[in-house]
């Protein structure tokens, strides 16, 4: 078995389908796109969204701004950038619209990433196919026709290197680059729903907040009056108090 696996490793057929494909897809689809797609698949190593750290971050910023208001408020802001940028918004502008705006925008750039990043895997795996071929054509003009016990040997190699180039476009698509482009789709997708959900609900909370801030401030106004209406025992002892207050004329 060890022998067999070994025979399948060839490091100058891997050498052409790797490089070549890596090459023409960057040529393709841009060093820019190409190097932001390496990101995003090394990034699937990492941990992804943390609902529950989020959910703790904007609760405590819904305390900050429950007791201080949304303009004096300097809560910490969440792990999550979208989520970040929602709330910094949101203390800057101090509106339901700035949030909505906030997310719709954020979750435009970053489907536009994802797309873009699954798609550099998708033409890498179209095209390490097509760099096998080129292997196994590039081995075929290997053969010479040399008389000997060399001709045996040296067909039996080119061959071999004509069926692994063949065998490694075929491993590198459907086992690495398709995988990556889907597993980015996947990963983004979930994220996408887990901030979403977050982000409803921290709207719902903030628009409780406002409701309840205006629904208040009719009373605090209404406190707030001083006239002779408002003068302890009514119009009349307003009116007395006026009237004793008021300087004496010249007798008659």
């Amino acid at each position: 078995m060890p022998t067999t696996i070994a025979s399948l490793f060839d490091p100058g057929a891997l050498a052409i389908v790797a490089i070549g494909t890596m090459l023409a897809c960057a040529a393709r689809c841009g060093l820019r796109a190409f190097a932001e797609a390496w990101l995003a698949a090394a990034a699937l190593m990492r941990r992804s969204f943390d609902a529950e750290a989020n959910r703790r971050a904007l609760a405590m910023a819904l305390s900050t701004i429950r007791l201080d208001g949304p303009y004096r408020a300097d809560p910490v802001p969440p792990p999550d950038r979208t989520l970040a940028l929602m709330l910094e918004r949101f203390l800057k502008l101090g509106g339901i619209d700035a949030l909505h705006s906030t997310l719709r925008e954020e979750r435009a750039v970053a489907a536009t990433r994802r797309l873009s990043a699954a798609q550099v895997f998708v033409t890498a795996g179209d095209l390490a196919p097509v760099f096998g071929l080129i292997g196994t054509l590039y081995a075929l003009t290997q053969l010479e026709p040399v008389a000997g016990a060399d001709a045996t040997r040296l067909t039996v190699a080119a061959m071999a290197t004509a069926v692994h180039s063949t065998l490694y476009g075929a491993l590198l698509a459907h086992l690495l680059f398709y995988p990556l482009a889907n597993a980015i789709e996947r990963r983004g997708l979930a994220e996408d729903q887990g901030r979403d959900a977050l982000a409803d609900w921290f709207v719902d909370q903030i628009s409780i907040i406002a409701s309840s801030a205006q629904s208040r401030r009719p009373v605090l106004r209404g406190l707030g009056v001083r006239g002779p209406a408002a003068a302890p025992g009514g119009p009349a002892v307003a009116a007395g108090a006026a009237r004793h207050h008021c300087p004496a004329g010249p007798g008659p």
